[in-house]
Parts: structure tokens; C-alpha cells; sequence
């Protein structure tokens, strides 16, 4: 339990947290979506000996992406890796997660999916960036496409339900400042996932609800902090691969840390495990045009098939 969430309890300390996205997490002989991934168990492995001993931040949050193909033996290994922390581990879901395999296969102890956590004057918002983009079963539960790739090539959506939803918690808390963990961040610089629709909810949102101070998230693997509404947005490293834009790299894998002021304040430092396995060698052509969104993903398979041809 995060210190100073007992009722009636105040915080005089900032809370600190730490958040992990895109992990990826595969079975020892899957291949990886996308075709190249860092060895994800050793990011793992190396974020965590980053860390330290990290007693001193009061919970761990991870955003979304926590499987690469959303199947229950990868929420197990992502389960087993989890439960190494000595603090409370919180996840929501990205667009590479089944939602009924991830809430099955998310809860262990010290490990859950809860949708809010209040902690002192904070309340910390676990919101699906997929729901609008579910289908309703008939029993009125919002359940995944039957056709996964429906929602693994999708960009973000709240959709009515997930908004009302953000509105109605931001409404019901008890906590002065509210801050959002969710897997797509809105206003994405990277011109290959703009998601205007995506973007106009959250604007109308924020508008509404002067109490959110800013948004932790993922899924772009190009870690980034910027403003958008007032509010800071901060996009985590991806443990599978990453990169640097600007600087036309890839990138180690990594995570981010927050300090949450009583005043409302909110801080965030981005720390990426450099190290030999993981270098940070220029970004080829083809990919930094992908980004630049001059080229789809099928067609950057097309050119990555032909290089591969050519060499055999």
C-alpha cells in the first residue's frame, strides 16, 4: 500500500513513482511482432538492476504493451518479472494486449490493474486508450475484435464510455490533483501516429478538467516529454527497441521516474541502461522515413524482404 492512502490520511513527502512501458514480453521461442526486438528479458533484467534498491518510490506503473501478442504464457513471464519489485506494481493495457488475457493474467499479488489509486492529495488514473476501438458483447461488456489486428494496427480511442469514465472519476475523487497513466499519448510529435480524433478527445477532456496535471505514457518507443493543453506529456523508453528522432539513433531501453508535489507539481526523468548489447548506432532510411510517416509499415516490410533477399 502506497504511503498516506489510509482514509483520512495526509502526505507531507512527494510520492514517487516509477513507470515501465512497452515491455513486450514473449515466450522463449515466439518471434517477435515486427519481426526485430531486443532481447526483452534482458532489458528486464537490466532495468531492474538500474534501479537498485528502489524502497524509496511508493509504486511502479506500467503502460500498456506489457505483452507483445497478448497471449496468456506472456502475461505469465511478464507476472513472474513484476513481482521482483518490492513495491506495488499497477499496469493498464496497450494496443498489443488482449484485454481478457491481460486482466487474467495481470493479477498476482503486488501485481494488479487497478483503475485508480488514490494516494494523499494525488489521484492516479488508469485509463484504456483502446476502448474505442472494442466492440460491445451483448451482456454490455466492451470486448476485443475478434480479428486481433484490429486493435494491434489501430491508433488511440477513448470512445464515449472511456471518456465519461475519466470525467466521472475526475469528478467523484476526494484528491485536489488527478494524473493519467495511459498507453497513447495524445498530440504525438511523431508525424507517423498523429491520431487527430485521438487527440481531439483528450483536448476536449483536459478543457474540462482543470485537476489533471499531465499525462504519463508510452507506445510511440521514442521517449519524449512535451506540453499539449498546459499539461506535461511524458512518453517512456520501450523495453523491445527505441529511439531517438532527433538525433537519428536507436536507443537502450529504459524508464522513467516522477516526483508528485503536494502543490500539484509533477516531475519526470527519463533514464535510459546504456550498455555495449544495446548501441546506439544511426537510424537507417527506410526507418526514420516510417517515422516521418513517407512510408507504411507494409512497405518498410517490402524494402526489409528485399534487402534480405538480396543478401542470400
Amino acid at each position: 500500500m502506497i504511503e498516506g492512502d489510509e482514509p483520512g490520511e495526509t502526505m507531507s513527502d512527494a510520492i514517487r513513482v516509477i513507470q515501465l512501458s512497452d515491455t513486450h514480453f514473449r515466450e522463449d521461442d515466439a518471434e517477435p511482432e515486427g519481426n526485430h526486438s531486443y532481447d526483452v528479458d534482458l532489458a528486464f533484467e537490466a532495468v531492474l538492476g538500474h534501479l537498485g534498491d528502489h524502497g524509496d518510490h511508493d509504486m511502479v506503473v506500467v503502460t500498456g504493451d506489457v505483452a507483445d501478442h497478448g497471449r496468456s504464457g506472456q502475461y505469465q513471464k511478464a507476472a513472474t518479472a513484476f513481482s521482483q519489485f518490492t513495491i506495488p506494481v499497477n499496469v493498464t493495457p496497450g494496443n498489443h494486449d488482449q484485454a481478457a488475457a491481460f486482466v487474467a493474467g495481470m493479477g498476482r499479488p503486488g501485481v494488479g490493474t487497478s483503475r485508480v489509486v488514490e494516494a494523499g492529495p494525488w489521484a492516479f488514473l488508469f485509463v484504456d486508450s483502446n476502448a474505442g476501438n472494442m466492440v460491445e458483447h451483448p451482456s454490455g461488456r466492451l470486448v476485443d475484435h475478434e480479428d486481433y489486428d484490429n486493435r494491434l494496427h489501430r491508433e488511440g480511442s477513448l470512445g464515449e464510455r472511456e471518456a465519461t469514465w475519466v470525467h466521472d472519476m475526475c469528478t467523484a475523487t476526494a484528491a485536489e490533483h488527478v494524473f493519467v497513466w495511459v498507453h497513447h499519448p495524445p498530440a504525438n510529435p511523431v508525424p507517423l501516429m498523429k491520431a487527430t480524433d485521438y487527440t481531439a478527445e483528450w483536448s476536449s477532456l483536459l478543457s474540462a478538467l482543470p485537476q489533471i496535471r499531465g499525462l504519463g505514457t508510452g507506445h510511440t518507443h521514442i521517449p519524449a516529454s512535451y506540453e499539449f493543453e498546459g499539461r506535461g506529456i511524458h512518453v517512456a523508453p520501450s523495453f523491445k527497441n527505441s529511439f531517438d528522432l532527433e538525433n537519428e539513433t536507436w536507443l537502450p531501453p529504459g524508464y522513467r521516474t516522477y516526483r508528485f508535489e503536494t502543490d500539484g507539481s509533477v516531475s519526470s526523468e527519463l533514464h535510459l541502461v546504456d550498455h555495449e548489447r544495446w548501441p546506439r548506432r544511426p537510424l537507417g532510411r527506410a526507418l526514420k522515413s516510417l517515422f516521418m510517416g513517407e512510408i507504411t509499415f507494409e512497405q518498410l516490410e517490402a524494402i526489409a524482404a528485399r534487402r534480405a533477399a538480396s543478401t542470400d
